[in-house]
């Protein structure tokens, strides 16, 4: 989960880049600024780490969380009434985009 400043062009640029390259290595939005990746170990998760963890940007805070396969499954969830979809399939379904 991460904190990244976008009140410049550049830090949106540096956001948007970042955001990228956490899909690009399987990541998946949980929350606007929460992404998860299943993976087999900690040590491959260590290594994933260290490799995202080159291009943070400047000014930015991120946090790994490592929690296991049983622990996640533990995990509730729950939508108000008028929540049946996540964000990602409302703008997706209204056709909208999002930029950064």
């Amino acid at each position: 989960m991460f904190d990244i400043p976008v009140r410049t062009k550049t830090e949106i640029r540096q956001a948007t880049r970042f955001r990228n390259l956490l899909l690009d290595e399987g990541f998946m939005m949980k929350q606007f600024s929460v992404y998860i990746k299943p993976v087999k170990s900690l040590s491959v998760a260590q290594t994933i780490t260290q490799n995202v963890s080159k291009f943070i940007p400047d000014n930015s805070s991120v946090s790994f969380i490592y929690i296991t396969d049983k622990q996640y499954m533990m995990t509730k969830n729950y939508l108000g009434r008028k929540n049946e979809e996540n964000e990602e399939q409302i703008r997706e379904k209204n056709g909208q985009l999002l930029l950064f």
